[in-house]
């Protein structure tokens, strides 16, 4: 009986000693970088799961299926577009001037137009081949879609004047 109680707690020392150091690091803030990332990675399993629940709220017969993918795919084509233009952004991290901030704005804005225009075009064959429910279906599950990541998150302004930097509200490495 001894020899098993010295043996559990020899178990218990050793592993509170082992996870220690793990522990600590827990406690460390992870960097602003980091915290980008995992906020990417949420955005795109938000938007995933919409559209996985949009598709699966239209009931879609086989052929409707096959349409449905090419939409899709300009959906995350568009996604992670976005997503790039905001890494590229963030690892700029010089300040712009306010005219270059305006043509940088006014080239997000046309490279949006055209993804819009993608989408738009692959939704026509789709959206042609649903019936009155499923339409009626669309108009609502697509307002979810398509504002996925906006108006759930607020962002704040982290660095001061023209060429500061934005992050969502409550990640942190705002100066307080």
């Amino acid at each position: 009986m001894k020899r098993i109680l010295l043996g559990t707690l020899a178990a218990a020392v050793l592993s509170t000693f082992t996870f220690m150091p793990a522990s600590a690091q827990s406690d460390q803030k992870p960097s602003r970088e980091e915290r980008m990332q995992h906020w990417a990675a949420d955005r795109e399993m938000i938007l995933h799961s919409r559209l996985a629940g949009m598709k699966a709220g239209l009931g879609l017969t086989a052929d409707q299926d096959k349409l449905w993918n090419p939409l899709e795919a300009a959906i995350m084509d568009a996604f992670k577009s976005h997503m790039e233009t905001m890494q590229k952004m963030r690892e700029g991290g010089e300040r712009m001037s306010p005219t270059d901030r305006m043509d940088f704005m006014a080239s997000r804005m046309a490279q949006g137009a055209a993804h819009l225009k993608a989408i738009s075009e692959a939704a026509k064959p789709f959206y042609a081949s649903l019936d009155a429910v499923q339409k009626h279906n669309f108009e609502v599950l697509a307002r979810s879609v398509m504002m996925s990541g906006r108006g759930s998150v607020e962002w704040v302004e982290n660095g001061g004047d023209a060429g500061g930097m934005w992050e969502p509200e409550g990640w942190g490495g705002r100066p307080e």
